[in-house]
């Protein structure tokens, strides 16, 4: 693989990681926040602007990601894990929210973070073994 191409694909997979950890904990912190009475803070995350601006970060890296690393080393885990973990992504951060409810929407909010962190990470870690040189 060529320098640069590795290093954009490490880059890709190091914000698509960022990208849904922070999805994940947005989440999990605005409803405990909210409980804790910090709502002057929260406002501003919870405004559809930080869904788009997410959707925005998280999806392009995945797929340059997963395409440069699947492309090497044929994992079809993390093209599997990083494909359910983008539509899952796209779909909470669009429409989910007014076809099942905000619970469901987190829910699968927080379960395709996980998917896409557990892919950008083997991903990540498969193009550091020998099945995949730099």
């Amino acid at each position: 693989m060529k320098a640069s191409t590795l290093d954009i694909r490490k880059i890709a997979d190091g914000l698509g990681i960022v990208g849904s950890a922070a999805c994940a904990l947005h989440c999990i912190t605005i409803p405990v926040l909210l409980v804790l009475g910090a709502t002057v803070p929260t406002m501003f995350l919870t405004d559809e602007s930080f869904h788009t601006s997410m959707l925005w970060l998280v999806v392009p890296s995945a797929v340059v990601a997963f395409a440069l690393g699947c492309r090497r080393h044929k994992d079809r885990w993390v093209l599997l894990l990083g494909a359910v973990g983008v539509v899952g992504m796209v779909l909470s951060g669009t429409a989910l929210h007014d076809l099942a409810g905000e619970t469901v929407e987190k829910l699968v909010t927080v379960a395709s973070a996980a998917l896409l962190i557990t892919a950008h990470w083997r991903n990540f870690k498969l193009c550091r073994a020998d099945s995949c040189p730099s």
